[in-house]
C-alpha cells in the first residue's frame, strides 16, 4: 500500500508479461477462429472445444515457459509469490477467449449461426490486436508518420503469424 491508501500498481515486468501472454493468446485465438471458419463440417461444440483448448494450451505453455526460464535464469525454482505472478499472467491469457466464446455460446443457443459467431470472434480478436498495436505505437516517442509505419509493420507481422498458424493446421 502506498501512503495515500491506493494500491501500488503491479510491477512493470508483470504488466509486460501479461501483455505478451494476451498477444500470444489473441493471435492463437485468431488463427483458430479463422481455421474453423474455413473448415468444412465443423460444429459449434467442436468450435468451442477447439478455441477453449487452444487458448488454455497457449496459456499453460506460457506458464511452463516462465517457470523454466526462471529456473535457468535464477538457478532456483520460483518462490510461491513468483509462481502466483506467473499464474496471474497465464490467467490473463485465458480472458482473450471471452468474447469469441460468448459469440460461440450464442451460436450454441441457436441465436446466431456458427459462421456469424466465428466472424464476431475474429473481429473481436483483430480489434484487440489493433488496439494493442496502436497503444504500443502511441507510447513511443516516434513522429506520427513513424508510428503509422511501425503500426503497419507490427500488424503485418501479426497477420503473418496468424497465416503461419493457419497453414500449420492445414487450413
Amino acid at each position: 500500500m502506498m501512503g495515500n491508501g491506493t494500491r501500488e500498481p503491479a510491477g512493470l515486468d508483470e504488466r509486460i508479461g501479461a501483455l505478451k501472454e494476451r498477444i500470444y493468446a489473441t493471435v492463437t485465438g485468431l488463427a483458430i477462429l479463422a481455421g474453423l471458419l474455413t473448415a468444412e463440417h465443423v460444429t459449434v461444440t467442436e468450435s468451442i472445444f477447439a478455441l477453449a483448448v487452444g487458448i488454455f494450451a497457449i496459456a499453460a505453455a506460457g506458464f511452463v515457459a516462465e517457470v523454466i526460464a526462471h529456473q535457468i535464469g535464477h538457478r532456483q525454482f520460483p518462490s510461491a509469490r513468483e509462481l502466483a505472478v506467473m499464474a496471474r499472467t497465464a490467467v490473463v491469457a485465458l480472458g482473450t477467449a471471452s468474447l469469441p466464446l460468448l459469440a460461440l455460446l450464442l451460436a450454441l443457443l441457436d441465436l446466431i449461426d456458427l459462421d456469424t459467431a466465428l466472424i464476431i470472434g475474429i473481429i473481436a480478436d483483430a480489434a484487440v490486436l489493433l488496439g494493442v498495436v496502436l497503444l504500443a505505437s502511441a507510447r513511443t516517442g516516434l513522429t506520427a508518420l513513424q508510428r503509422l509505419v511501425a503500426s503497419a509493420l507490427l500488424l503485418g507481422l501479426v497477420a503473418a503469424v496468424a497465416v503461419a498458424l493457419l497453414l500449420a493446421h492445414g487450413h
